[in-house]
């Protein structure tokens, strides 16, 4: 080993530049378009997932794709997007509703591997399907077919809006369920261990006692205290009409794979608003003891925020981010003071839409 007299008389020019630092804030910004459609498609319930050194992929629900779904990625924390990869259906059916999990270390025999699960549909089936990507999302692989049911148009037969959690040792997806005798439409799970092609049977999360209900399109977030939200729209037929209305309804669970007997919440905002439609849920740390749990619904340009592990009232937030149907509320784990919204087509579905990002500062709106 060099004594330090020899360390400080070597010529500094010899030396190699140090590694650049890896910056680890996000500056704010609003409405940045990640992807605009050509003509008047409207694409809906885009989802994100942060990897490494600032990076976020991002896909989204375009109900003209053909066969394949698109990925695109960014390198700067989400300001600037370009196209990355592409995932093909190897039976040409039509790849919807995707979500991302990057598993930050070792699964199985993988290290980093980024998962896609998508809804593949055709005229007569729905199939939740999981691709794979050893590559950060250039290249998909698919992995395993899960759960098939009927056509997309049929709410009470076809499977949807597949959620993936990644537990300890245990992936689970959780998504719409076809309905049978007892439920016109409910949430369940299905989960595997140590690699992506044997999953267990499935569980309900969400059923009703009354079987006009339709649970549907879960979102899951890990909050304090080692417990779950799971959020999810809650369809409920009118009285004496065949109308449905689609508040938000959530739980609180220590094990979101066995869920099925905690109690099903409404959610009581201070200023009455009831969110409606495809929930995402997010938490933070920032807040006090408990954190914040950060809720988005397909109607509000607001959130809904609770500092109490889910408990009593809610408080709506206004936000800079414009509504969409499915809007996205993910904070970045490279600076969890911003909330990061991902947001397309509005609720009304008319005319053209974009993909858009927004960045708030959510320690600063919180007074935090």
């Amino acid at each position: 080993m060099a004594v330090l007299s020899q360390v400080l008389a070597q010529d500094p020019t010899d030396q190699p530049d140090p590694p650049a630092p890896t910056p680890t804030g996000i500056d704010v910004f609003a409405n940045v378009t990640l992807y605009e459609p050509d003509g008047s498609v409207q694409v809906t319930t885009p989802r994100t997932e942060s990897l490494p050194n600032n990076t976020v992929l991002a896909a989204w629900n375009d109900p003209s794709s053909k066969g394949s779904i698109a990925v695109y990625r960014s390198k700067n924390s989400g300001y600037s997007w370009y196209p990355l990869g592409t995932a093909t259906s190897d039976s040409g059916k039509r790849l919807l509703q995707p979500h991302l999990l990057y598993i930050n270390g070792t699964y199985g025999d993988d290290t980093g591997t980024t998962l896609l699960a998508v809804n593949a549909v055709d005229d007569r089936t729905t199939t939740i399907e999981l691709y794979t990507s050893g590559d950060q999302g250039e290249s998909w692989d698919l992995a395993s077919e899960i759960v098939s049911g009927g056509p997309l148009n049929n709410a009470t037969a076809a499977v949807a809006n597949p959620y993936l959690v990644h537990n300890g040792n245990s992936i689970t997806v959780f998504y719409t369920g076809a309905g049978d005798k007892t439920h016109a439409q409910k949430i369940v799970q299905q989960t595997t261990t140590e690699n992506y092609d044997s999953w267990d049977s499935p569980v309900d999360v969400v059923t009703s006692q009354f079987q006009s209900d339709q649970p549907a399109a879960p979102s899951i977030a890990k909050i304090a205290n080692n417990k779950y939200i799971i959020a999810f729209q809650y369809g409920l037929r009118n009285a004496n009409a065949s109308t449905y209305t689609y508040p938000i309804y959530y739980k609180i669970t220590s094990n979101p794979q066995n869920a099925a007997s905690d109690r099903t919440r409404d959610i009581h905002v201070d200023t009455g608003l009831v969110p409606s439609g495809v929930p995402s849920v997010t938490w933070t740390p920032l807040g006090g003891p408990n954190g914040t749990i950060v809720l988005s619904d397909s109607k509000s340009n607001s959130v809904f925020v609770n500092q109490y592990l889910g408990e009593g009232e809610w408080w709506e937030l206004s936000t800079t981010a414009g509504r969409a149907f499915g809007r996205e509320v993910t904070v970045p784990p490279n600076d969890q003071k911003k909330l990061r919204f991902a947001g397309g087509a509005e609720w009304s579905g008319s005319g053209a839409s974009q993909i858009l990002i927004t960045v708030m500062d959510l320690q600063k709106a919180l007074g935090a």
